[in-house]
């Protein structure tokens, strides 16, 4: 891992005020923050994070229940149940509260979903956009607004190799690319006419022990978690671990840092001038930028699997041989029995090969510096359970 406390705007950036204990009482509010999607994985994070700099935080929440493990002093979460379908009280909300700060990040997030009901994902992805911005336009300009955009927006190159940037073009493949882009656009058109403050972060996979079932990281380790569980002797019979391509390779992060640099993205105009030494800009809508993050390291996701192995206590043999990834397997290295497969219906032809980022940008501008490699994830995921409901909930 990089230093991440070298330069002065990297120092700059630090919580207001951190939590000693639930029952401190914080003397000074920074603010008040309003987190669309606050039960997901990037939400919580985000809301723990903001309560420990000593914001009122309303967390928007479809789940309230998936909430009950965040701790506050009295006074600072408010958790508001909304359907994203009739957002007219979340509307309310942000006119009423008229916040510092709004977080988007909510929505139907799975692209085969997104093939399922095209018309849930616009609404949830796009439709609420549109209709909390301009809320913002007319009840609160002054809100800094946060969005959470996709790479997916930018497609790809099936088999191939592809780098995203902040200058990559949009090219959607999918109802939920489509509908992030859209929101993208517009976040973008009301910042240029309106002077509103927004800024929108396109960032790549990142994980952690609020990571929810659908995704890989999940998956790999709840399977390791279940073989630690069992005798030795037993390994054997236990089903092996079936996943799609293991050539794929993606970047992979660790969530909270990701969370970290929201923040920073969205109270860019202070950072980026202590990081270049510039005078500050007027701290106005054209002025704001949108950032990819990313840690520009790429793993395969056999590596990503053999190392979630290892640190649950398993070795294992590969065979990575030839071009067919249907041939691709591995073997527990004390029994000789098959760990790994891979299961031919989860084979997507038009995956591309290996999806680079290149967060340099926001490196330069925001002295956002992330943890690198597989292991603090992991770690993180094997060694902290979370409720079933957390890994079976949704930002939507």
């Amino acid at each position: 891992m990089q230093d991440r406390g070298d330069s002065v705007c990297a120092q700059m950036f630090q919580p207001t005020k951190l939590l000693g204990s639930v029952s401190d009482h914080m003397s000074t509010v920074a603010g008040v923050a309003v987190v669309v999607g606050a039960s997901g994985q990037d939400g919580y994070i985000l809301s723990e994070r903001l309560l420990a700099e000593a914001w009122v935080v309303h967390a928007v929440v479809r789940r309230p229940e998936l909430m009950q493990s965040l701790a506050a002093p009295p006074g600072y979460l408010h958790i508001h149940k909304v359907d994203l379908l009739e957002p007219s009280p979340l509307l309310d909300l942000i006119a009423r509260t008229q916040p510092e700060e709004c977080y988007n990040l909510a929505g139907q997030s799975s692209v085969t979903e997104s093939f399922a009901d095209p018309w849930y994902t616009w609404r949830t992805n796009t439709e609420v956009v549109v209709r909390v911005i301009e809320c913002l336009r007319l009840h609160s300009p002054h809100t800094r607004f946060y969005q959470a955009s996709s790479t997916d927006m930018f497609g790809c190159i099936p088999g191939g190799t592809v780098l995203h940037d902040e200058t990559s073009p949009l090219n959607p493949e999918s109802p939920y690319a489509s509908a992030k882009a859209a929101a993208h656009l517009l976040c973008r058109s009301y910042r240029e006419a309106y002077g509103l403050r927004i800024a929108c972060g396109i960032l790549s996979n990142h994980e952690s022990r609020r990571r929810q079932s659908q995704f890989l990281s999940r998956k790999v380790v709840d399977h390791v978690r279940a073989l630690r569980k069992l005798p030795a002797s037993a390994l054997g019979s236990f089903p092996p671990l079936s996943l799609g391509n293991l050539k794929i390779q993606r970047d992979w992060g660790f969530a909270p840092d990701y969370v970290e640099g929201m923040c920073r993205i969205l109270r860019q105009i202070n950072l980026r001038s202590q990081c270049l030494g510039t005078a500050p800009e007027p701290d106005v809508g054209i002025n704001y930028r949108d950032y990819v993050l990313g840690t520009g390291k790429v793993h395969a996701v056999w590596q990503l699997v053999d190392r979630a192995f290892v640190l649950a206590g398993f070795d294992l043999d590969w065979e990575l041989n030839g071009d067919d990834p249907r041939l691709w397997r591995a073997y527990f290295r004390s029994a000789g029995k098959v760990a790994v497969v891979v299961n031919p219906a989860l084979l997507r032809p038009t995956d591309p090969l290996t999806i680079m980022v290149d967060a340099s940008l926001a490196r330069r501008e925001l002295a956002w510096v992330p943890h690198e490699g597989l292991d603090i994830f992991l770690r993180d995921m094997l060694e902290n359970d979370v409720d079933p409901e957390v890994k079976e909930g949704s930002e939507s």
